[in-house]
């Protein structure tokens, strides 16, 4: 099937977000819409989300974020490490809309960070810290090693690299929810055959009143790697 056909505006965003279970305050989506000005803004200048997609950032970019909560469940007030963070995506929008998680996103692109601190400053996330590096070398380092219950990422890379450069992140007890589009059957089996005994829930983001996620083959892939 074709790729989305006209933007969302912000306000249908919201509603989809209501109807699925998902109600954000008025405060936490002026938030969410002063952010998404700013990326627009600092985009022209670093390439944090497809320039041609632009017009596209609520459906294709922050939907499917916000659908994150509405999918799974986050334990309050504690951390989450979104790897590979690029534009803040989904890091920032967790910490506008759950104020009680602690995020650190993380990126290996010096210019990326950068931007999203300025992001983190500007939008006052007293909840979210920057860092920059490489987790599979931060992981070996003792402030940051098996720290993160949670983890986020973006499949930016086939889901086993995503595995293998967050294992020292993770703590003994945690999941990594991974954005995918597409085909998943392989990669899920790629991680499964190197992490004997991992939990894996797959979700096809079916939204009431927006279908087209799931007709994009859009998925929410979450490894569980918490001792049976």
């Amino acid at each position: 099937m074709s790729d989305f056909q006209s933007p969302l505006t912000a306000t249908a965003v919201r509603r989809i977000c209501l109807d699925n279970g998902l109600d954000i305050s008025d405060s936490q989506w002026q938030l969410l819409e002063k952010w998404a000005a700013l990326l627009l803004e600092l985009n022209q200048k670093i390439n944090l989300i497809s320039r041609k997609e632009t017009e596209f950032l609520w459906e294709k970019q922050i939907l499917p974020c916000l659908a994150l909560l509405i999918f799974r469940k986050f334990s309050t007030d504690t951390e989450v490490c979104d790897f590979g963070t690029g534009g803040g995506l989904p890091g920032i929008i967790l910490a506008i809309v759950r104020p009680d998680l602690r995020l650190t996103l993380l990126d290996s692109r010096h210019k990326k960070i950068e931007v999203v601190q300025q992001m983190i400053d500007s939008l006052k996330l007293s909840n979210s810290q920057t860092v920059l590096g490489r987790g599979e070398e931060l992981g070996k380092q003792s402030l940051w090693h098996q720290r993160f219950p949670f983890l986020t990422a973006r499949s930016v890379a086939p889901m086993i690299d995503l595995v293998r450069w967050t294992a020292d992140l993770r703590k003994e007890e945690s999941v990594l929810h991974i954005f995918k589009g597409g085909e998943i059957k392989e990669e899920v089996f790629a991680v499964s055959k190197e992490v004997p005994g991992v939990r894996v829930k797959k979700s096809l983001m079916v939204l009431k009143g927006y279908p087209k996620l799931a007709e994009n083959q859009k998925y929410i892939i979450s490894f569980d790697f918490s001792p049976s």
